[in-house]
């Protein structure tokens, strides 16, 4: 038994000749690989200054672009430092901008207010003025149609002679007290007509007298061969205010109606049981045009033509203004 496990503890001289083989092999290469191991060292050492050399080559060749960057990036920088503070002042100075706007537009509107209460002041003014003209001329009667000349030189005496003539009231009675009288002043008209004639009475009451009795229905006032008529005596103003409603009081008369003037010039006219007042000629104008429209009833008063119509009439709630004169 000794021997048997002699024998098989002993290597085969196949497996002896093995071994042997394999070292004599690597003895015969080591040459080779000691210069392939001289080769990847000096591979390695040649790469790593490539790698240098070019690292140094791209750091020489990229610092001037990288520098200029580093510097175009501080210069922008800086102007964006420098648009951050216009930014800012162009913020603070439109504030300001908007106070001093909020502080005009408050000045703008009170300036306007007081523009128009002063506007509204020199309208009420206006009016008292006229107001006070027309008082002022209350007692004045404008004598329209008398030829030229017809008083001779003494007005006064003439018409304190012919006024009981033409107004029947007046035939009773002491002499009517006439403070002055004249012609109006300015040159002749295209038409020829005589100038109007303008008297002042010492009294209202006899100054209404006169209006109403020219006034009164089939009373045609003639001097001669000429018509006369009687007018007061309005400012320019008034006169023309009232003179404006012309056309529509004569255009209301043609379809039988009455209408009157009332101080200082609102158009009065009552149709189908029903007054109607209006401020302006435009709002009568479109009444007249309803009317075309509207069945007509027989009206309550004489009907009057727009021939005998005179530029105004006066209604008797406000005596103490009435007729004015359109010529």
């Amino acid at each position: 038994m000794s021997g048997s496990k002699s024998t098989k503890n002993k290597p085969s001289q196949d497996e002896m000749a093995t071994k042997n083989k394999g070292k004599e092999v690597p003895n015969e290469d080591s040459p080779n690989s000691a210069i392939l191991m001289a080769l990847q060292e000096q591979e390695e050492r040649f790469a790593k200054k490539v790698k240098l050399a070019v690292r140094e080559v791209m750091e020489e060749v990229l610092s001037g672009e990288i520098q200029t960057l580093k510097n175009m990036i501080e210069s922008s920088n800086s102007a964006i430092n420098e648009l951050r503070q216009d930014f800012t002042r162009q913020a603070e100075l439109g504030k300001a901008l908007q106070g001093r706007m909020d502080s005009m537009n408050a000045n703008m509107r009170s300036a306007k207010q007081e523009l128009n209460m002063h506007q509204q002041e020199i309208i009420n003014l206006r009016d008292k003025i006229v107001e006070m003209e027309d008082r002022s001329q209350r007692c004045n009667i404008r004598l329209v149609g008398l030829p030229e000349s017809a008083e001779g030189e003494n007005a006064v005496q003439f018409l304190q002679e012919n006024l009981p003539k033409w107004i029947p009231s007046f035939q009773v009675g002491g002499k009517i007290e006439i403070q002055r009288a004249h012609r109006i002043y300015g040159g002749r008209d295209k038409a020829n007509r005589p100038r109007t004639l303008i008297f002042r009475l010492l009294r209202y009451q006899d100054r209404e007298r006169i209006l109403n009795g020219a006034r009164a229905p089939q009373s045609e006032i003639i001097h001669g061969s000429s018509k006369l008529l009687f007018f007061p005596d309005f400012s320019n103003e008034t006169a023309l205010k009232r003179r404006s409603f012309d056309s529509v009081r004569r255009k209301l008369a043609d379809r039988g109606l009455r209408p009157f003037l009332i101080y200082p010039a609102t158009l009065k006219v009552k149709f189908n049981g029903t007054l109607h007042h209006f401020k302006n000629a435009e709002d009568a104008g479109k009444f007249l045009l309803e009317l075309d429209h509207a069945p007509l009833s027989t009206p309550a008063t004489p009907s009057i033509s727009a021939s005998s119509l005179p530029s105004g009439c006066d209604d008797q709630e406000n005596p103490s203004f009435g007729i004015s004169e359109s010529s």
